[in-house]
């Protein structure tokens, strides 16, 4: 009877495991089947957002003013003083039919009335594409409608400022002005555009419309069909090239080599022509005593990689 207790216990942890080995071969082939249809783990699904990152970027939100005197505020924008939409075809201002030659819609961005120069401003959020632009990776395309009145230099310009998580501007792209001659005399708006590689640590845009009056009472810098859009490069990013930075803490001089895109084997250093000290691993630093040594220092690096040498240069004070 013991045995065949035994026999039944042994029975059940067989048929368990058996269970268990099924349940998990299951689960085994459901991950599989899951990962083969989702594609490699290495293609991430880039996360640079599509289409025009500008809200109300053809001043369609809210109302247009219908002469020169009103100046309504533009949803979406924080302006300055005066700048405002108004209606295509009001008195003084681009027609309908010029809106219909654009697609200009139903309102245009104006600089509004009794002021030399104003602005609108808004600031879109990229940090979600921080990855692809840190990789130099993503370029912005920035376009819009830029014009003016007849014979007037009144003009209009288009600005995107990359910032860093700080706030601090790292770059730009500008559009504009159209002048009159480009017009031809004419009241009208022409396209404009530009690109510029994002720079790695942008982490929003700042998109600034400036109005600048230089005749007339009324500022006549017309923009519109605002357009940021940022698109993948399909290029390899820009190689970089190792960088030297020197430092003196005390009596000590710190010389370290910041790798660029290729690896680097080795990096050997000199002061003032002499070899001091090599270093074969990332942090490639040397630390030097200065006592004894010139007021001036003349520090090279000279960096290996990948069969290929790299020089480079520093003159500091003796620490």
């Amino acid at each position: 009877m013991t045995r065949t207790l035994g026999h039944r216990r042994n029975g059940r942890r067989h048929g368990s495991r058996t269970r268990l080995g099924v349940g998990l071969l299951a689960v085994a082939i459901a991950t599989i089947g899951a990962l083969l249809v989702a594609g490699p783990l290495s293609a991430r699904p880039a996360t640079v957002p599509a289409g025009n990152l500008v809200n109300n970027p053809g001043a369609e939100q809210g109302p247009g003013s219908p002469d020169s005197t009103q100046h309504p505020a533009v949803p979406g924008w924080t302006t300055t003083p005066s700048f405002t939409a108004v209606k295509y075809g009001t008195s003084g201002f681009p027609t309908t039919a010029i809106s219909a030659q654009v697609g200009g819609g139903q309102n245009i961005f104006a600089g509004g009335p009794n002021t030399a120069r104003s602005s609108a401003t808004q600031t879109v959020d990229v940090a979600g594409a921080a990855a692809e632009i840190d990789g130099g990776q993503v370029q912005a395309l920035l376009s819009a409608l830029i014009g003016g009145f007849e014979s007037q230099e009144d003009n209009g310009i288009v600005e995107a400022f990359f910032l860093n998580a700080a706030g601090g501007q790292l770059g730009g792209v500008k559009i504009g002005p159209v002048t009159a001659a480009d017009r031809g005399g004419k009241t009208t708006l022409l396209p404009r555009s530009a690109t510029g590689l994002v720079p790695a640590g942008t982490r929003s845009i700042r998109v600034v419309l400036t109005a600048t009056r230089t005749a007339g009472s009324y500022n006549d810098g017309y923009l519109d069909n605002l357009d940021l859009e940022l698109k993948l490069s399909t290029a390899p990013p820009p190689a970089r090239k190792p960088t030297l930075v020197v430092a003196c803490s005390r009596h000590v001089l710190v010389a370290t080599v910041r790798p660029g895109t290729a690896a680097i084997k080795s990096v050997a250093f000199l002061v003032n022509g002499k070899r001091v000290a090599i270093d074969r691993k990332a942090p490639f630093t040397a630390r030097i005593r200065t006592a004894g040594l010139a007021a001036q220092l003349h520090v090279t690096a000279r960096v290996q990689s990948a069969g290929k040498t790299v020089v480079l240069r520093k003159a500091i004070h003796r620490c």
